[in-house]
Order: structure tokens, then sequence, then C-alpha cells
């Protein structure tokens, strides 16, 4: 994919781990330890995280992959994984009155102006992050969320146990060597 807003791990991108996300997705909150447990395992990997909000089922994921995009377009890569902690430990806020607050939170926790952020996540520059990674996912026909591209190949993400995805990833990394 491209050269992803949110990345950690290596610089150099020989061995690049993708994994598309929805704030609002159980599924992805219960992904971001296996996020974290490969990015451990695997040293050498480039990790991205790239924004899939589905909104059609989770009203305020876009709105929170904003955010995300502002918290990085302001504070950088590890800012963002902050506020992606942050915002997935109260992902049940999200659906309620509480998303603003969660939100604001996240900023918080990251280290941003919360009011800077949301100024952003209301303009182009923060839409404009989201749709270019939503756009991303629908060119590489991602259907669900967490999707992981393992050098492009697509595993979802919590549908084979770790040990077996761990696998997975070290046979396409031997593949690229």
């Amino acid at each position: 994919p491209r050269d992803g807003p949110s990345a950690r791990g290596a610089t150099a991108k020989q061995f690049e781990l993708v994994e598309f996300g929805d704030f609002q997705c159980p599924h992805c909150k219960e992904a971001q330890s296996t996020a974290e447990k490969l990015t451990q395992d695997f040293p050498q990997a480039h990790f991205v995280y790239e924004n899939f909000p589905l909104v059609n089922i989770h009203p305020e994921a876009y709105k929170a992959a904003a955010w995300g995009a502002c918290v990085e377009q302001q504070g950088g890569a590890a800012a963002f994984f902050k506020y992606a902690d942050s915002v997935f430990a109260a992902q049940n806020d999200l659906a309620g009155q509480g998303a603003d607050q969660a939100l604001r939170n996240g900023a918080t926790a990251a280290g941003a102006d919360p009011e800077k952020v949301a100024t952003c996540a209301d303009s182009a520059a923060g839409k404009n992050a989201v749709d270019a990674s939503l756009r991303l996912g629908h060119d590489l026909n991602v259907n669900e969320t967490p999707m992981l591209f393992i050098d492009g190949r697509a595993v979802p993400m919590l549908a084979v146990p770790y040990d077996q995805l761990k696998k997975i990833v070290e046979y396409q990394f031997s593949l690229d060597k």
C-alpha cells in the first residue's frame, strides 16, 4: 500500500503489515493485542494502521478516524497510537452521549490539543486523510475489519489463532528476502 499515515516498527518497508480497522468495531479492539504481538515478534516489520470506518453500522467511526488522523498530523505516529489505545479502551462510550468526550480524552492522552483536533477533524485535512484510507481499502477489496495485509496478502486478522497468523507472516516474509 502507500506510506501509511500511522506507522510504527521498522522504517524500512521491505516487510509490511497493514491493518485496516474501525474504532467502533469490537473485533478491531480485540485485534489490538494481536497487532501489539506482531510488532514485538516482527521488529523488522513496518506496521501501518489504516482507518476503515464501517459507517453503515458504526455511526461514530468516521469521526473517530478523522480525530485520529488529526492527532497524527499534529503529533506524529506515536501520538496516533496513544490516541488509538485510548479510544479503543473507551469504545463503549463511542456509541452514545460520551462519544465526544471519548475522542477528547483520546486526543489528550496522545498529548494533542482537543480543540485543535476537533477543528481539524471537521476540516478537509481530517476528512481527506480518512477518505484516502477508505479509497485504499476499497481498492484492495476490504469488506470487513480488522483486515491485515502481510506484504500485500489479505488475512482476516482474528480468523486464525495467533500462532497460525505468526506462521503466515513468517512464511510471507521469507518469500520477500
